[in-house]
């Protein structure tokens, strides 16, 4: 059995000062605003075992034979404080514009790298409200905006980073101690040690995204249809991640994390909504947004011995011939998957000669039904220097469409969601799709493997010991499309107010009541053959979002 107990606490103070006055067709406003909060938290737990009587009622700590080494734990204190100044201005519904500027104070940083500022600016010019712009009820509202910012980020940094922990290493056995203690009786001395396991980094600081957008606002028709264009350039730097390259591995310790390299984003988003009435009783709406994005690394910070740009390697082995099939190089898209490609599936022992350099085979432990790899480099073999980019896990595209009506006391409302233009690696295909010694269960489609009389299969011929390294090649047989439509959510409900409220009682107190189904994730088209297309582009059987289905009365008494 295990005991555990836990303690969180936090407390948040903000003051804020506000100017507003308009004066003629001015108006001006400014803010100053100082946020403090501090949080910590505390834990203890112990482990026991060996219970002389195994009945529930005598489960306690008293009553065990033996006990784990207690664990015992204090995150925090964090701390933070932010000062926030903004000013603003406006003419005659014309022109519009803000400045404001943030410092922001991280306690979790170390001292002289703790802070950050992070100015922004917006301006924007509404066209419809200049005299010269005709009067009329088809165009309601045109305005154009632009913005330039910075944001800071630590999400990823502990609360305590800055302080470095010793962690717990060792077992839990009882070692005993040759000699005697000072009393002269033997000793027993705990077989655990204490170490810095991670290395510290003296310097880091914050992690900055900059982004700079124009927008363009259009309301048309009564404002019944409203459109919204946004064009964005998003540059962030000062990534925080662990030091993967140039960090001696002989030094028995775990890279520290540090601010290198720079990515961009760049797109552009487009957002439209229609609503209207019809009659009396019956009234919709329809939204739809659409965004690409390009992604690409502008600078890794690391460079090779003939000073050119180095990528970022790492990540994504599981259990292939090579240890990593992520790589992040300048001028591609981040964490790319950077594989061998295949050609799909050998027919005959005539395909196999037909794959040959020099009059020797390309694959000679190929056999029908094998996986067919491209001799990207020609050199007549395949191994880690014939990877290539193959696509990456960022979406390109993502859309949503929503809408719903309204007729009398009924109400409908949906969502579909969905992206594309981004690959999944499917790496639990390892397990489910090979005949290997395992205690786990196969996925059924390995009964369509290929065979002699299954020859249009996509998965490659069943073997124990795998000569032609089907599965263990890092190769995009394991890349999936990851392209997907979602009914993300749909909600029906019906409103009983007006007949609650013909009871006086309910009357007097204006309650409201209405009744509603809802459903989210329930069902999902996409060409992916796992689970879930919706698992950040790799997986390993990663659990599926949930499917819920719920009936409830939402009541205002």
């Amino acid at each position: 059995m295990r005991e555990d107990a836990s303690r969180s606490d936090s407390w948040r103070n903000e003051a804020t000062l506000t100017y507003d006055r308009t004066f003629g067709k001015h108006t001006v406003g400014a803010l100053g605003a100082v946020t403090l909060n501090r949080q910590w938290g505390r834990g203890f737990g112990v482990s026991a075992s060996s219970f002389d009587i195994e009945a529930e009622s005598m489960q306690y700590m008293a009553f065990a034979g033996s006990y784990g080494i207690p664990t015992d734990y204090y995150s925090g204190p964090d701390a933070n404080i932010a000062f926030v100044a903004r000013g603003s201005y406006s003419f005659a519904d014309r022109y519009f514009f803000t400045a404001s500027w943030r410092r922001d104070y991280a306690g979790r940083l170390p001292l002289g790298h703790n802070y950050g500022d992070f100015p922004a600016v917006t301006g924007a010019w509404k066209i419809s409200s200049e005299p010269f712009f005709p009067k009329s009820d088809n165009i309601n509202l045109v305005k154009i905006r632009a913005s330039w910012g910075r944001v800071g980020n630590l999400g990823s940094i502990g609360w305590n980073y800055k302080s470095p922990s010793l962690s717990q290493m060792g077992d839990n056995t009882d070692n005993r101690m040759a000699g005697r203690t000072g009393n002269g009786k033997g000793g027993i001395m705990r077989g655990v040690t204490w170490s810095l396991t991670t290395a510290f980094n003296q310097e880091l600081t914050w992690e900055t995204s900059e982004q700079a957008d124009l927008g363009l606002d259009i309301d048309l028709f009564r404002d019944r249809l409203s459109m919204s264009l946004d064009l964005y350039n998003k540059k962030t730097f000062n990534l925080i991640q662990s030091q993967t390259m140039d960090w001696p591995t002989y030094m028995g310790i775990n890279p520290r994390q540090i601010n290198l390299g720079e990515i961009n984003n760049r797109g552009i988003e487009f957002v439209a909504t229609w609503r209207d009435k019809v009659g009396k009783d019956f009234s919709y709406y329809v939204t739809g947004n659409v965004a690409y994005n390009r992604n690409r690394v502008i600078n890794t910070g690391v460079f090779d011995s003939d000073g050119n740009s180095a990528p970022w390697v790492g990540g994504g082995g599981y259990g292939l011939e090579t240890t990593a099939i992520y790589r992040s190089e300048v001028g591609q898209p981040i964490n790319s998957f950077y594989m061998i490609p295949y050609e799909g599936i050998f027919q005959s022992e005539e395909d196999i000669w037909d794959h040959q350099k020099d009059g020797k085979l390309i694959q000679p432990g190929a056999r029908p039904g094998d996986l067919k790899f491209t001799d990207v480099n020609g050199d007549g073999k395949i191994n880690t220097d014939d990877r290539v980019y193959l696509g990456n896990p960022t979406p390109t595209y993502t859309f949503a469409l929503s809408g719903g009506f309204t007729w009398k006391n009924f109400n409908v409302d949906v969502m579909l969601q969905g992206v594309a233009g981004n690959k999944i690696a499917y790496m639990a295909k390892q397990l489910i799709l090979a005949d290997v010694e395992g205690n786990f269960s196969r996925a059924k489609e390995i009964l369509n493997a290929w065979s002699p009389e299954n020859r249009d299969s996509t998965i490659p011929i069943l073997s124990r010991n795998d000569p032609n390294s089907n599965l263990a090649t890092p190769s995009g047989w394991y890349l999936e499309d990851g392209s997907y439509l979602r009914l993300k959510n749909l909600t029906i409900g019906y409103d009983i107010t007006k007949a609650m409220r013909k009871i006086p009682h309910f009357a007097e107190r204006n309650s409201s009541c209405n009744i509603y189904f809802s459903g989210e994730n329930m069902f999902t088209l996409t060409k992916y053959s796992g689970m879930d297309p919706e698992v950040g582009g790799y997986d390993t059987l990663t659990y599926p979002v949930h499917k819920i289905f719920a009936f409830g009365v939402k009541l205002n008494y």
